[in-house]
């Protein structure tokens, strides 16, 4: 009696595929940010030490890093998306059927995004059997259509997947943020910032002053900074407890290529209103670094 071999579903490989890809993106993204830290502390002694240019250029392959660490993130929503839809997915037929009907719920674009972007992430394996699994399904002429032609696949993606030598304004406001972290030196760090570095000292001088006239007049003296104004603006890690004294709370946009150049705009009507909260990066010891490499292995071994 001859063996028959049972053949998987191509739902449970496509689903179990998708689910590797999530994984192995999200670890890619992980070590990429990593390096990115190293990097920018790499720039911030590099500037420290005067050597500008030599940071200039350390700062080109850092945005570029930054460009990919985007293209990881958009391709696990991606394949989020495919995973929770997957028994859609699996419902269609052919190429016209993907257009026609599958256009407005994302499937369309996240099929020809993953396979387009699978040559320019060779770090993550998973996304070529990936492509494997959807050109089976879909056939070779879709696939030459979104390799050679680009047909469907969006501008983020293109972008994403072609970086450049970065322009010098992106440059310039990569090292200014990083010499602002990490208070280093940098030549062309503007009067303009600086003055603002200096109004909001002077600002919190006056809110001191003001707390101790609340104090000596036989008020109870609240040294929170979030407490003495109304709306309190701070970057995107910081983490201020809120309360019934802080009724508003503003967060900057994470850092990346695309947000570097996004401040915290305050309209002049309010902005007496704002308590504005910089936080500087502490300053990397060798205890930090054994963490750091600790939850690298641990990781490593999941």
């Amino acid at each position: 009696m001859a063996n028959h071999q049972q053949q998987v579903p191509f739902t449970i490989k496509l689903k179990t595929c998708l689910k590797m890809c999530i994984q192995r993106l999200r670890y890619a993204q992980e070590k990429q940010q990593a390096l990115a830290k190293q990097d920018r502390r790499t720039v911030a002694q590099l500037l420290s030490d005067g050597k500008e240019t030599k940071a200039q250029y350390r700062v080109e392959n850092l945005i570029n890093n930054d460009i990919h660490i985007e293209l990881l993130e958009i391709l696990e929503l991606y394949c989020e998306l495919l995973h929770a839809r997957v028994n859609i997915v699996n419902t269609i037929q052919d190429e016209v059927d993907l257009i026609s009907n599958h256009i407005e719920d994302g499937i369309n674009e996240a099929v020809r995004s993953l396979i387009f972007a699978n040559l320019y992430v060779p770090e993550v394996k998973e996304l070529t059997q990936l492509k494997e699994l959807l050109v089976h399904k879909y056939g070779i002429e879709f696939l030459k259509c979104i390799v050679d032609d680009k047909v469907g696949v969006p501008d983020k993606v293109l972008k994403k997947c072609s970086p450049n030598v970065p322009g010098n304004d992106l440059v310039v406001l990569y090292l200014k943020e990083i010499a602002s972290t990490y208070d280093v030196p940098y030549s062309l760090l503007s009067d303009e910032e600086e003055e603002e570095e200096s109004l909001d000292e002077s600002n919190e001088k006056q809110d001191d002053d003001s707390a101790d006239d609340e104090s000596s007049e036989g008020g109870v003296k609240d040294n929170h900074p979030s407490n003495k104004k109304p709306i309190v603006a701070m970057d995107n890690d910081d983490d201020i407890s809120t309360n019934s004294k802080l009724p508003i709370t503003i967060k900057k946009p994470r850092k990346n290529s695309e947000t570097v150049k996004t401040d915290l705009k305050i309209p002049k009507e309010i902005k007496k209103e704002v308590k504005v909260v910089h936080t500087k990066k502490k300053t990397s010891t060798e205890q930090d670094d054994l963490e750091e490499l600790k939850k690298r292995f641990a990781a490593l071994r999941r």
